[in-house]
C-alpha cells in the first residue's frame, strides 16, 4: 500500500551497532485509508510487460541490491586499509603497514575475494536478464546462480572485511578509522535475510 510519508510516525528504534546510515527505524500508521487505486501485489499480473517487471526479474533485481551494498562496503574497507597503509606504522615498529608482506597478503587476498564475488554477481544477473528479455520458457537455472550468487557476496564480502580489518591491526579500535565502520557494517549486513544459509 502507497501512502504518502505524512501518515506515518516513526518511531527512533535504529539503535544498531553497523549500518546506522540505513536509518532503518520502525514506524506506524494509524487509521489511515489507503484506496484500491494505491495498492498493488507482487502476486498480481504486471500491467506493463518486459524483462524488469517480470516476477522473478523484480525479486532478484531487488536483492541484487543487497549484494551491491555488501560489496561496496568490502571495497570501502579495502580502500581504506591501503590509504591507512600508506601513512601508517605501529606501537612494534617503525615499518609502514604497506612494506609488511603480512599486510600485502591480506590486500591482495580481500582484492581477489571481492572481485571474484563481483564478477559472479555481474555474470549472473547479466545471464538472468538475457535469459528474460528473449523470453526464456523455464529461466530458473540462471535465476538460481543469481539467487546463489547474492548471498555469496555477501558471506565473501565479510571474509574480505575480517582480513583488512585484522591486517590493521591496533589502527583499527579508534572510531576515527573508517574501517571500524566497515567492519561494523558488514556485520550487520550479512544479518539480512537475503544473506540468510537459507538462500543457499
Amino acid at each position: 500500500m502507497w501512502v504518502p510519508a505524512t501518515a506515518a510516525t516513526f518511531l527512533d528504534t535504529w539503535s544498531v551497532m553497523g549500518m546506522r546510515g540505513s536509518g532503518s527505524h520502525d514506524f506506524v500508521i494509524d487509521d489511515f485509508f489507503v484506496p484500491a487505486s494505491d495498492s498493488c501485489s507482487l502476486g498480481d499480473p504486471p500491467l506493463e510487460s518486459g524483462p524488469p517487471v517480470s516476477f522473478a526479474g523484480l525479486l532478484t533485481v531487488f536483492f541484487a541490491m543487497f549484494a551491491a551494498n555488501a560489496l561496496g562496503i568490502a571495497r570501502g574497507a579495502i580502500d581504506g586499509l591501503t590509504d591507512l597503509a600508506s601513512r601508517e606504522a605501529s606501537t612494534q615498529s617503525t615499518v609502514l603497514l604497506r612494506d609488511r608482506p603480512f599486510v600485502q597478503a591480506r590486500v591482495a587476498q580481500a582484492e581477489a575475494i571481492v572481485s571474484a564475488a563481483r564478477c559472479y554477481v555481474i555474470d549472473s544477473l547479466t545471464r538472468v536478464w538475457t535469459a528474460l528479455r528473449a523470453n526464456e520458457p523455464d529461466p530458473a537455472r540462471e535465476i538460481a546462480h543469481a539467487r546463489l550468487a547474492i548471498p555469496h557476496a555477501d558471506h565473501e564480502s565479510v571474509r574480505a572485511v575480517d582480513l583488512v580489518f585484522h591486517a590493521a591491526g591496533t589502527n583499527v579500535i579508534y572510531t576515527a578509522n573508517p574501517l571500524e565502520r566497515h567492519f561494523r557494517d558488514i556485520h550487520v549486513a550479512v544479518r539480512h535475510n537475503v544473506a540468510f544459509p537459507i538462500h543457499y
